[in-house]
């Protein structure tokens, strides 16, 4: 299993940055710095840790944070 850290722009439904970890503990050590840096400076920036078996798995079961606005909502309607 691989560690995923996300960053992305809130609300602008574009891709993501992805960093991938093996080692948990330096995962959640970016994690952790990341979600301060973007908390204290208020840039509009999220970020989110999550495990996969690798980023293809990850596209799959986390789609939303890779899809465009209109792929979203289509999803939604089907």
């Amino acid at each position: 299993m691989s560690f995923f850290l996300l960053t992305y722009t809130r609300g602008s439904h574009r891709e993501p940055d992805i960093a991938e970890f093996q080692d948990p503990a330096a995962a959640m050590e970016r994690f952790v710095a990341a979600e301060r840096s973007h908390r204290e400076h208020d840039d509009g920036r999220g970020v989110v840790l999550l495990i996969a078996e690798d980023e293809e798995t990850l596209r799959r079961t986390h789609s939303h944070y890779f899809e465009s606005l209109e792929e979203t909502l289509a999803g939604l309607r089907s």
